[in-house]
């Protein structure tokens, strides 16, 4: 019985945090669009294209932290991050035998830290910061939801029309583009939402002087594992 019980529970725990993501993201746009005038309407803008690029950013940096550093047997983050990450190297078409809730159950429970604290903004008309942070937690954790999505689709022989379409351009993560980062020696384009920011972060090797600065300070060595 406990076994079943364990075996479920992952299951149930992503189900709950889509539906409280879902609900939580539906009151936060409702606060939002009762809020919305021609004066303010800039800053919300603002706040939802930032946020769309930050998100790419996101992806980037947390894909790059579980390819690079640690081990599945790491503790906390090991078996629910670092070894999926892993596995997909093995084999990248697995993922696309997933069903919705496996696909997105997790980014929806790690969009939570930001998206709740964000419902208790206090929004108005005039007050710009706040329509700002809500704008764009509302649109990073939006496209949090959507990108293990984005990089499924990039993975499929045929993905939905729709998907083909966005992927096309540029929208979500384009699969010839995301191919460049399962390419050997494995170590670039790890952004995968939007895959905007691998060619800036390429530009100015990002990850490869994060990797330095970390090994300077640490001693630890990246892809060791």
């Amino acid at each position: 019985m406990m076994s079943v019980l364990r075996q479920r529970d992952p299951h149930a725990m992503a189900c709950v945090a889509i539906w409280i993501f879902l609900v939580a993201s539906v009151w936060l746009t409702a606060r939002i669009a009762w809020m919305i005038t021609l004066s303010n309407l800039w800053i919300l803008t603002a706040g939802v294209l930032s946020g769309f690029v930050a998100q790419d950013f996101v992806s980037g940096l947390i894909h790059w932290a579980c390819d690079t550093w640690g081990s599945p047997a790491t503790p906390i983050i090991g078996d629910p991050l670092i070894r999926v990450f892993r596995e997909h190297h093995s084999d990248p078409k697995a993922m696309t035998h997933h069903g919705f809730v496996a696909t997105n159950g997790a980014n929806c429970l790690a969009t939570l830290p930001a998206l709740l604290p964000a419902l208790m903004l206090p929004l108005n008309g005039n007050a710009t910061w706040s329509m700002y942070v809500a704008a764009f937690v509302l649109s990073l954790t939006s496209f949090g939801f959507i990108t293990n999505q984005a990089h499924k689709w990039a993975h499929m022989d045929v993905p939905p029309k729709s998907a083909a379409w966005l992927q096309s351009r540029a929208l979500i993560l384009p699969p010839q583009h995301h191919a460049i980062h399962h390419a050997t020696p494995f170590d670039s384009h790890y952004c995968i939402t939007t895959g905007w920011m691998n060619r800036p972060l390429q530009r100015i090797r990002f990850f490869a002087r994060l990797e330095w600065l970390i090994t300077a300070l640490t001693g630890a060595q990246p892809r060791v594992t």
